[in-house]
């Protein structure tokens, strides 16, 4: 096999390894990574802000309505429930890449959107 061959099987082999990297965004995996990335930041996405609190609480602002909610860590998913918006939990796959957070509903086969820390 010839060496640049090689070379672009090993960048291939690379790439399919890390798809979560290859758009530069990488899985939050604990609570601990969670809280020093995304506590007490203000997200925003359009003309909708969410805030995750310290406590397990936070607060979202949808259409203009502020919404309170609840949140925990658990198996490696963000769980929160929206009080005046729906009583299911959604646990969701959160991923930053170092300015915006991709956040995807349904333990990551739902739909997706993405936070940035600045409007």
């Amino acid at each position: 096999m010839s060496k640049t061959l090689f070379a672009a099987c090993l960048v291939t082999a690379a790439t399919a390894s890390a798809p979560a990297l290859a758009d530069g965004f990488a899985r939050i995996d604990s609570e601990a990574e969670f809280r020093e990335l995304a506590l007490g930041h203000t997200l925003y996405l359009g003309d909708t802000t969410a805030t995750v609190h310290d406590g397990g609480t936070m607060t979202v602002v949808f259409k203009g309505k502020e919404i309170a909610g609840t949140w925990e860590w658990q198996d490696g998913y963000f769980c929160r429930v929206l009080k005046s918006y729906s009583t299911k939990a959604d646990c969701q796959l959160w991923e930053h890449d170092g300015t915006d957070f991709r956040i995807t509903r349904d333990k990551g086969d739902g739909q997706g959107f993405v936070y940035t820390l600045e409007p």
